[in-house]
């Protein structure tokens, strides 16, 4: 943390400093930031200025201040719910937009997950193989699976190793999930999505990126066009 020198607003380049901090892992999710009157010292600004910055910070989802005993700010477990909600303003006042939402996913969606096959890890495999056991165990106790399987595309996205690409696919998806009248799952067989997750996975464990792909095209595309009774 470098003391903050003109021509730069105090409390922005506070903000870009511990924004720099917690996206390079400096402070980790979960973290107490210092206090107000320490970050005044370290950049030699006063408090309004540390509150100021505080309150952009918390505008980007990167933190939230706690009142009380134990309070004082925090980074935020993810950074996702800002940039959710930045969509989901979106598409309140364009319902007709969530149509075209959607077919943005299915664009991106294949083409992110044939480049995770390039390189997924072990670790990363097994990780999508829990994801089905799961899965089959909560359709074995007659419970709803949607949420587990909606967990599958997170993981294998996020296996790309490029962490812009599958925010984005993440950050799609979960914007819809969360609209007032999201896509309706119920008339999707889940041993069906099974088998193509099973699908999905034995292609990515061969680095198959072209079949990983057209497994994407065929498997998503089908629940969306369903979902939204689009053609």
């Amino acid at each position: 943390m470098q003391p903050v020198r003109p021509p730069e607003r105090q409390h922005e380049a506070v903000a870009r400093q511990l924004r720099e901090a917690i996206l390079t892992g400096e402070y980790l999710p979960g973290e107490r930031l210092p206090i107000e009157r320490e970050l005044g010292e370290r950049f030699g600004v006063s408090r309004s200025a540390i509150r100021q910055a505080l309150l952009l910070l918390d505008q980007q989802g990167l933190v939230r201040v706690r009142s009380g005993v134990g309070g004082g700010p925090f980074v935020t477990q993810e950074t996702l719910p800002a940039a959710v909600a930045a969509f989901e303003n979106l598409l309140a006042v364009d319902k007709a937009a969530v149509a075209e939402f959607a077919r943005a996913k299915l664009v991106l969606e294949p083409a992110v997950n044939a480049m995770a096959a390039e390189s997924i890890t072990e670790e990363q495999l097994a990780a999508l193989e829990q994801n089905i056991a799961a899965t089959r165990e909560a359709i074995r106790r007659g419970e709803d699976a949607a949420a587990i399987m909606i967990d599958f595309h997170s993981i294998l996205v996020n296996s790309t190793g490029n962490r812009f690409l599958a925010l984005i696919v993440e950050l799609l998806g979960r914007t819809l999930d969360r609209l007032a009248a999201p896509p309706s799952w119920e008339h999707v067989d889940p041993e069906r999505v099974l088998d193509e997750h099973e699908r999905l996975v034995e292609a990515a464990r061969r680095h198959d990126a072209e079949q990983v792909r057209d497994l994407t095209v065929a498997h998503v595309g089908a629940l969306w066009h369903a979902a939204l009774d689009t053609d």
